[in-house]
């Protein structure tokens, strides 16, 4: 199996532009974090940790307690060094050479939590912004739903399938370049109508995902349409427009089956688009 090489210099710098807790400097911006994050899910503490660390399924309780550590060992190495050291070079330090056991933090499996080679290649591929439009790519979007499935007794969701219409002939007129701005104006107008929380994702060439938190079909549907209409008035001139399928969890599902399903309903979008235009 080919080995991913170390990422070079501009790939770096976009790894450390699009993580998310680079933006997190203090203790009262994670405690601000914890809180934002209780709003949406009964374990907050988990939460920071998941997406710190890609740390599954960890008892609140246990979380709470590691973060507190996590933040007083960053104290600790701050002062060492000298300077602020990121929350997570706090925490990758404290599990490697304190694992959970040691540090007072009891597992269920009691194994001290390793930072592995695959580790590090899974949170390097789901930290890797798409160069184009600098969104989430797939493998990223893929750990959210799975995690959005985990919490669907607490608040509901929707996966949307997003491909994009008359993208290649605006390509093949217009050029490449022109074809990556319509790419680009799709990530632009989502962050315009979407809301705080909700996530875009470009996975696939003109193909793009969205999850949508805490809303009914009715609500993800509308929320579709004012992103086309949005996406279709900056592109006017290009001709370019987007099917899409909107998919609520059912019980059983896996993220694979339901983004499957909203393929599934964004081709029957799709063809019924065509035969409007035709028709």
């Amino acid at each position: 199996m080919q080995q991913r090489q170390a990422p070079d210099a501009e790939e770096a710098r976009q790894l450390i532009r699009n993580d998310f807790f680079e933006r997190v400097r203090s203790d009262e911006e994670i405690d601000a974090l914890v809180t934002k994050f209780a709003a949406v899910t009964a374990t907050p503490y988990a939460e920071v940790l998941r997406r710190m660390l890609g740390m599954e399924e960890m008892d609140e309780n246990q979380a709470k307690s590691l973060l507190r550590r996590v933040l007083a060992h960053r104290r600790r190495l701050s002062k060492m060094v000298g300077r602020s050291v990121h929350v997570r070079v706090a925490a990758l330090d404290l599990l490697t050479m304190h694992p959970p056991r040691t540090a007072g933090i009891q597992r269920r499996d009691s194994r001290p939590i390793v930072v592995t080679p695959s580790l590090i290649k899974r949170a390097l591929d789901e930290a890797s912004a798409d160069e184009v439009t600098g969104l989430p790519q797939r493998a990223h979007f893929m750990s959210l739903v799975r995690h959005e499935l985990r919490q669907r007794k607490r608040r509901s969701a929707a996966v949307v399938f997003i491909d994009l219409d008359g993208f290649k002939r605006a390509n093949d007129l217009h050029g490449h370049a022109c074809g990556d701005e319509v790419l680009r104006m799709l990530a632009r107008s989502a962050r315009v109508t979407l809301r705080h929380g909700d996530v875009i994702a470009r996975i696939g060439g003109d193909e793009f995902a969205l999850l949508l938190l805490d809303v009914s079909e009715a609500e993800a549907i509308a929320a579709v349409t004012r992103l086309r209409e949005r996406f279709e008035s900056c592109t006017a001139r290009f001709g370019t427009s987007f099917s899409a399928g909107v998919e609520m969890p059912i019980p059983g599902d896996t993220a694979d089956s339901l983004l499957e399903r909203a393929d599934a309903k964004m081709y029957r979008d799709k063809r019924a688009r065509a035969a409007s235009v035709t028709g």
